[in-house]
């Protein structure tokens, strides 16, 4: 048993030594548990022999304590150590002959933090380490942790901070972030062998990378061999002119604001049929001879992560606390997998649908007289609420408040949304604060009063309008018990 544990190559993740995970003798054949989980009863500091080695899936540890299948006779533990590596999400079977516990107490006891399988921790904060270091923290930025995995292998890596954007597509990693281990993901090729790459536009800002195929770990649920992109991949050319004269390159994390971007918009793929063909394409081969536009299948695109989950596929749940108007220093809240498939993700009695436009995503805002009919979208990955309003007093052109508002006083505003064709109608309030004096709070990343100047002709209701909701996107052309999307409901 011993040696099949030995062959497994895993990740070398010390934050996971430091907690009180279990250990593995070698000499003895036994596992030290601090504490598993058997029906009703968690049973602490005990010793029990290793029969066989089923799983190592790798990963974040699923789980705070280990459990056991008395019917089967499976434990299952999310962390263990042997020797100097630490492996994670472990299934074995144990020999109870010799088993040695020390006490036990109801399993409702807080020592047992099991989380749940469709359900990825959220939180806003100042971002990651290499942003707080350079001295550029940033605000209204939702962040979770994914892992990422060599296809069908237990060579993962965890990855935190990584931004959740319900208004693009596709897992987006910077490559300074990933390990020795992950660089060398399989490329992804045209038909003559040719690594593909991506330009995108995020704003007025061009993110470029290799096209590589990775295993995704949300939570408990794996993505298996899905193309993702790797911003600013070395072993790619820079972005030719076509791509570089769109905007200013972000390659890192400090220009990137986070570790990489999970795209969970309504849409499947990134990019679509407008991406099989070269002329509208993002999509890039580079030969040694150099980069150049090229139509690629959808199969070859970035597809939403979780619609290729086996389940919990429909569609995502975005759950922020409400904040006081003046900001917080930080948010917690979390993102859950799947619409309908769970007793977590089920719409509200109070909750309503507004359907989209099945082409661009986008349902209609009333504003102020305004009607930005099929211009409208929810997008967690901006950090405010973005429409035009000329009453309102503009911020300084300079200083980190450019292009936003700052109004002398807090304004309460409101605006009606419509569903794109459903009848759906419903009215919302929201407020809009001085940018600059938010900003003024160095301690605080989360705003739900920070508004400012759009793309013309569009309201962007940003981050700012998830606050105190829990809002659903529901994935196109996928089923949910209530009706097919794309639709947003809250």
């Amino acid at each position: 048993m011993l040696t099949r544990m030995g062959l497994v190559i895993a990740c070398l993740l010390a934050a996971w030594s430091a907690e009180a995970g279990d250990t593995y003798n070698a000499t003895t054949g036994l596992i030290n548990i601090p504490a598993v989980v058997v029906g009703s009863t968690v049973y602490t500091d005990v010793a029990v022999s290793l029969a066989q080695v089923l799983a190592v899936d790798q990963g974040l540890p699923y789980g705070t304590c280990d459990s056991y299948d008395l019917t089967t006779n499976q434990l299952t533990i999310p962390a263990v150590q042997v020797g100097t590596v630490s492996y994670s999400n472990v299934l074995v079977t144990v020999n109870l002959q010799g088993l040695k516990v020390g006490g036990s107490l109801p399993a409702a006891n807080s020592i047992c933090q099991t989380p749940v399988r469709n359900q990825l921790p959220l939180t806003v904060d100042a971002g990651p380490a290499a942003v707080i270091s350079a001295g550029s923290a940033e605000v209204n930025i939702p962040y979770v942790s994914v892992t990422v995995c060599q296809p069908g292998t237990t060579i993962c890596q965890p990855i935190d901070h990584v931004l959740v954007d319900t208004g693009s597509t596709g897992l987006r990693i910077i490559a300074s972030v990933l390990e020795p281990a992950l660089t060398g993901l399989p490329p992804v090729t045209d038909g003559s062998g040719n690594g593909l790459a991506e330009c995108v536009v995020f704003a007025s800002n061009v993110s470029w990378g290799a096209v590589r195929t990775a295993d995704v770990q949300l939570g408990g649920e794996t993505a298996r061999a899905i193309p993702i992109q790797v911003i600013g991949d070395g072993a790619f050319p820079p972005p030719p002119a076509s791509c570089a004269n769109q905007g200013p390159v972000q390659d890192t994390v400090v220009a990137f604001g986070a570790n990489g971007v999970l795209g969970v918009s309504t849409f499947v793929q990134d990019c679509g049929d407008g991406c099989t063909n070269a002329a509208t394409s993002l999509y890039y081969t580079c030969p040694p001879a150099g980069c150049q536009p090229v139509g690629v299948p959808l199969t070859q695109q970035l597809p939403n992560p979780v619609s290729q989950l086996n389940e919990d596929n429909n569609g995502v749940v975005l759950a922020l606390p409400a904040i006081p108007l003046s900001g917080a220093v930080s948010a917690n809240g979390t993102l859950t997998l799947g619409i309908g498939t769970q007793s977590n993700n089920s719409l509200g009695n109070n909750t309503t649908i507004y359907d989209l436009d099945m082409n661009q995503g986008n349902f209609t805002t009333v504003y102020n007289g305004q009607i930005f009919s099929d211009a409208a979208f929810l997008d967690s990955g901006s950090n405010g609420l973005y429409f035009a309003d000329n009453r309102i007093a503009a911020c300084s052109n300079t200083g980190p408040a450019a292009g936003f508002y700052c109004p002398s006083s807090t304004l309460l505003l409101s605006a009606t949304n419509q569903g794109y064709s459903n009848g759906s109608i419903g009215s919302i309030n929201f407020a809009v604060a001085n940018a600059e004096a938010l900003f003024s709070l160095t301690n605080d990343a989360a705003f739900s009063t920070l508004a400012g100047t759009p793309i013309p002709g569009m309201f962007d209701w940003g981050l700012p309008f998830f606050f105190g909701r829990q809002v659903f996107t529901a994935f196109e052309r996928s089923p949910t018990p209530w009706g097919y999307g794309p639709y947003v409901a809250y």
